[in-house]
This record gives C-alpha cells, structure tokens and sequence, in this order.
C-alpha cells in the first residue's frame, strides 16, 4: 500500500510540473531575455552570436519535438529543455532588437526567415 501512495504522489507531482511549464507558454521567451546582454557587441558579432544561438534554437526545437513523441515527453521537456529553449529565443530576441536599435542587417536567418519575422 505504501507504493502505491508514493507512486501516486509521484505522478501527481509530474503532472504539476508538466502543467506548469505548459502555462509558461511563449510569454516565457519575454521573461527570460536579458535586457542590455548585447548591447556592447558590433553588428558582426550580434550576427555570428545569432547565428550561435539559432542553432542551439534548433537542436532544442529537435530534442522538443522528439520528446513529445514518447511517453512522459511534457515533462522531459519541462525538466530538461523547456527553459533553456526559452533563454535561447529571448537571447534572440535581444539580438534582434539590438540589431534594428543599430540598423544592423543581421545574416544570420534565411530570407524566408526574416519574412517571417
């Protein structure tokens, strides 16, 4: 009996950390950039920086998607990816703005990319 209680215990307490890094959603990015971090770089180095974190973006983005796939993957992504990837998207974030403050052209997405942007 005193399994069970603690299996129990268990999977209520991942349910809660899945559920609350789901309601963290995508205003987390905002949260978790750092205001100023890149103010000191030039244009070239905001778009070699860019170019550094775009490519963790899509190695998380890659490990999310996979996680999602299997059995327990919400709360593997809110242990273990979900706030790296949004430090990563507000450090663009960031690059972004510092760009444009700058009128830098940063090359460091496609053309399709920016569009979207």
């Amino acid at each position: 009996m005193f399994s069970r209680r603690r299996t129990f215990k268990f999977i209520v307490g991942l349910a809660a950390v899945a559920f609350l890094a789901s309601c963290a959603g995508h205003d987390a990015e905002i949260h978790a950039s750092r205001p100023g971090k890149f103010r000191l770089l030039t244009c070239a180095e905001l778009d070699k920086e860019g170019a550094v974190l775009l490519k963790r973006e899509r190695e998380l983005d890659s490990l999310i998607q996979r996680a999602k796939q299997g059995a327990g993957g919400e709360i593997a992504i809110a242990i273990a990816y979900q706030n790296d990837y949004n430090l990563v998207r507000g450090d663009l974030r960031e690059i972004e703005l510092t760009g444009a403050e700058r009128n830098c052209v940063l090359k460091y997405r496609t053309a399709a990319e920016r569009a979207v942007q």
